[in-house]
């Protein structure tokens, strides 16, 4: 499964990208992810967030997400999948 972590990207991002099939956004990463968003759901990449540790805020950024690893599922839609075990990496598909 081709994936890769969106902190560990250095290079020109929209590049780095190319032929992901899974982008994991750390919880502390989300406020620099932005165009990171916009670019996976032009190219069809999926994306992951790992959001362990604080409660999630949904909103309008939840329809780019489709898998999400939190404490507490409660009240969370418009997921695809959300995850309260494990690591991302084991959930992808």
């Amino acid at each position: 499964m081709q994936y890769r972590w969106f902190h560990e990207i250095d290079g020109e991002l929209r590049q780095e990208m190319k032929g992901l099939r899974w982008l994991l956004i750390r919880k502390e990463d989300l406020p620099k992810a932005t165009p990171a968003w916009m670019f996976a759901e032009l190219d069809g990449t999926l994306i992951g967030v790992e959001h362990k540790g604080s409660s999630f805020e949904s909103g309008v950024h939840n329809r780019a997400i489709h898998l999400l690893l939190v404490d507490d599922s409660t009240g969370i839609t418009g997921i695809t999948k959300v995850v309260t075990e494990g690591t991302l990496e084991e959930h992808i598909w």
